[in-house]
């Protein structure tokens, strides 16, 4: 082989890994139906952090039992130090495995304050005053499910555990029975069954009534066999713990999914330390099941200091109901729909324990998609009527009659139609939202419900036995043509949400020379941002520290006060402290001094001593 052959075909090579290089990049990089895969996600999370330096890091703060890295997103201009004495916010998603679109809000929300600092002055002051910590998936073992075959929608990890306390671990999940690459759901006609046919819509069924005389005829089971035959389905299948029953506040012990512990996992853990590593984190929102921004939540008087609290603080369910309002609005819909609180949640943990004002979200569900649908068609409706009163009001400027094409005068009926309606049978309520939610697919994603299909099962010899029902994932995520919509909107709330932090500041110094180089010294210490210095709660539980000015003389200075002074909860929105001190400083032309706040910020200051003469 000749030299110059050998130069030309390094060449090539090395033009070819440039041009394989600039198309990785260009493509983007989500994986399946708009989501992230884990290597997808961490390629994406390292182009960030390559490409965008000063503003963001990437660390990993556990592995998961798959070995996969559960990745952390920290933004911010500065220093470490800097980001760890700003206010600073906390998003967690992933933390359920089969969330799969709070990740892509998540690194959304991450791409959007990248791409607009240098062109947007509030996220620019945004990142340079405030800390943001991501953890865009906590459970990476679960969310993998979404692009394996057959792809089974699980939120728990991989851990083996024995649900059925047989001495066996994970020896009965579900099968891909119709081979079609996923686990969905049979129905088995079976007269020892629970459940009926919807009589309004046979594609679904409900629990059977027997207070209205109805018998049970269907059994309703995940897809697959009895693989122990011990006449259950699917009772033992994989995994593990749901990380977001793991948290300690209203943790249950030997219940499905919760773990052996309290953060009894390496990724529950991880979390946990890190959130009291980092006490300058004042508000957390976590994607998952539980939500407390759909609904206010309720709100009790405190009970005794010795009893817990189990509902949020009177004095803190406003802040509450201010950011579900915001939450709606951003998202589109004009009421309020029902929470949901789960056992052990993180989000109920940083608010009941840790004092912080904790947000859960779930991102996207059939009931959001069914009211921001109406809201609108509503709008849609409204916008035509308006249009149609306009039209009106020309013909009626320009002589016209409104008249139908039969020519009879619109608003006029016949005798036949004043007469009065038949009597219609009650329609049976039952089912009502999730017939509203199976119509909402039926119109905007058709393949996300499976139409049922009979299978000879081997269990059910002689029945019949069908399978199909909504796709693994269909129920918690949405389609792949509404994500970019959905994390714009998240997106927008969570910016919005970090400018609620509280903020603190000097408003205004005094100082007069009393004589003899004593000096009366007057400093009022306020709060520019939204939420007070401390919630109400978090001065309960004492998780929260108080926020203290530091005069920097030494003790015999202070005739009147101290050098270190612990300030009151201090409300958003400009709320002030004033404090006072009589010192005798014979030597200095001024005094410096600090404010420091967990949640606030700190802030430095100078008392400018006037002339002693």
């Amino acid at each position: 082989m000749s030299l110059n052959f050998f130069r030309s075909s390094v060449r090539t090579f090395c033009f070819l890994q440039i041009v394989v290089t600039i198309l990785f990049l260009s493509v983007p990089l989500a994986c399946g139906a708009g989501y992230y895969d884990n290597k997808s996600l961490g390629r994406r999370l390292s182009i960030l952090a390559e490409e965008n330096p000063s503003l963001v890091r990437l660390d990993s703060i556990a592995r998961s039992m798959r070995k996969r890295k559960v990745w952390l997103v920290e933004l911010g201009k500065g220093t470490k130090r800097d980001h760890q004495t700003r206010p600073a916010m906390l998003v967690v998603a992933g933390i359920e495995g089969n969330d799969l679109i709070g990740c892509s809000v998540a690194v959304a929300w991450i791409e959007n304050l990248v791409e607009r600092y240098e062109n947007d002055d509030e996220i620019a002051k945004l990142r340079e005053t405030t800390t943001i910590y991501v953890v865009p998936r906590l459970n990476p073992d679960a969310a993998e499910q979404f692009f394996a075959e057959p792809k089974l929608e699980t939120s728990t990890n991989h851990k083996p555990v024995d649900d059925d306390h047989d001495g066996l671990f994970d020896e009965d999940g579900p099968d891909d029975l119709n081979k079609d690459g996923l686990i969905t759901w049979m129905r088995v006609e079976d007269p020892e069954g629970e459940y009926i046919i919807d009589p309004n819509e046979n594609r679904l069924l409900l629990k059977a009534d027997h207070l209205k005389g109805e018998a049970g005829a269907w059994r309703y089971l995940r897809e697959g066999i009895d693989n122990d035959h011990d006449e259950r389905w699917n009772e033992d299948g994989p995994g593990g713990v749901n990380f977001n029953r793991n948290f300690p506040f209203n943790y249950e012990f030997f219940t499905e999914n919760s773990g052996v512990y309290q953060v009894c996992e390496a990724e529950t853990r991880a979390l946990a330390d890190f959130v009291i590593e980092h006490p300058n984190i004042g508000i957390i929102v976590t994607y998952g099941q539980a939500d407390n921004l759909l609904k206010a939540p309720k709100d009790v008087e405190p009970p005794g200091r010795r009893e817990p609290l189990t509902e949020i603080h009177k004095d803190d369910a406003g802040y509450y109901r201010v950011m579900g309002e915001l939450y709606r609005e951003t998202l589109g819909l004009e009421k309020e729909l029902e929470g949901a609180s789960v056992p052990g949640a993180f989000s109920d943990w940083m608010y009941f324990h840790r004092g912080r004002l904790s947000l859960a979200a779930k991102p996207w569900s059939p009931a959001i998609a069914v009211e921001i649908s109406k809201a609108t068609k509503k709008e849609d409706k409204q916008a035509e009527d308006q249009e149609q009163d306009e039209k009106t009001e020309d013909q009626i400027e320009y002589g016209q009659d409104e008249q139908d094409s039969d020519g009879r005068e619109k608003g006029l009926e016949s005798d036949a139609e004043k007469s009065e309606d038949k009597p219609k049978k009650k329609k049976d309520e039952r089912n009502k939202q999730e017939r509203k939610e199976l119509k909402w697919f039926d119109e905007h994603s058709p393949e996300s419900f499976i139409e049922w299909q009979p299978i000879e099962h081997p269990d059910f010899p002689g029945k019949c036995a069908e399978v199909g029902g909504y796709r693994p994932f269909a129920l918690t995520n949405p389609p792949e043509e509404l994500v970019d919509e959905i994390t714009d909107k998240q997106a927008d709330f969570l910016t919005k949400a970090a400018q609620k932090l509280p903020r603190i500041g000097v408003r205004k110094i005094e100082c007069n020379h009393l004589g003899r180089s004593v000096y009366e010294v007057k400093i009022q210490i306020e709060n520019t941002g939204f939420l007070p210095t401390i919630l109400q709660h978090g001065q309960r539980t004492r998780e929260v520290h108080p926020t203290r000015l530091e005069m920097e003389l030494e003790d015999e200075s202070f005739l009147s006060g101290s050098r270190f002074t612990n300030l009151p909860a201090i409300h958003g929105s400009g709320g002030m402290a004033e404090l006072r001190y009589i010192v005798r400083v014979p030597e200095q032309e001024r005094i410096e001094f600090r404010v420091v706040s967990m949640l606030a910020g700190k802030v430095k200051g100078t008392v400018e001593l006037p002339n002693r003469e």
